[in-house]
């Protein structure tokens, strides 16, 4: 009976799609291999069920598998993931269903490279026949916090830059977002309560 309140329990935690340490941790311990929600609800007077998610985990307890269907059964959304031995995601697919005609669906694979310290330093985006869509590059400070992210077109041409800067608690303070030209687009402040 606690096994099934438990996974109950995780059910509602994943349709959120956010996975804290704690609830990874419990994942791991009771060696959850996958999570499927069915719905029930009342069709023309009827109970109906259907299955509305499935999200499959790997022996560490990380996302490899997340799908979301429609009403009609049919498969909405999906994404897929794989992770390197010190549970950095390697690779990332993420597939939506056109809504409606005509637009198509949306596919986008995103291959991400780390360096020893764990922290990604590259990160290419790919479109569903493998083409190069864009290349984003990460820079850290001596802390390992993130200062610099740089995206790149196909050409290798600068679309898009981030510059971030921290206080002397290591707190994020300012997210600088600039062009391709290095004009600046907009500014975020972020401000600690203590």
């Amino acid at each position: 009976m606690f096994r099934i309140c438990f996974l109950g329990f995780l059910l509602i935690v994943f349709c959120a799609s956010a996975q804290s340490k704690k609830e990874k941790k419990a994942i791991k311990t009771y060696a959850v291999k996958s999570i499927t929600e069915n719905v029930t609800e009342s069709v023309s007077g009827k109970m109906v069920t259907r299955k509305d998610s499935y999200t499959a985990f790997d022996k560490n307890a990380n996302i490899t598998s997340n799908e979301e269907y429609r009403k009609d059964g049919t498969l909405k959304h999906k994404e897929t993931a794989k992770y390197d031995s010190q549970g950095n995601k390697l690779e990332e697919t993420v597939w939506d269903a056109a809504e409606i005609t005509p637009n198509p669906e949306k596919y986008v694979k995103q291959v991400s490279k780390f360096d020893s310290e764990d922290s990604k330093t590259e990160q290419q985006e790919f479109d569903a026949s493998g083409k190069l869509l864009s290349k984003t590059k990460y820079s850290y400070n001596n802390n390992g916090d993130k200062t610099l992210e740089e995206v790149f077109d196909v050409s290798g041409k600068l679309i898009r830059k981030f510059k971030y800067s921290y206080n002397s608690k290591g707190l994020k303070i300012d997210k600088l977002e600039y062009d391709g030209s290095n004009v600046l687009i907009s500014s975020r402040r972020y401000q600690y309560e203590f």
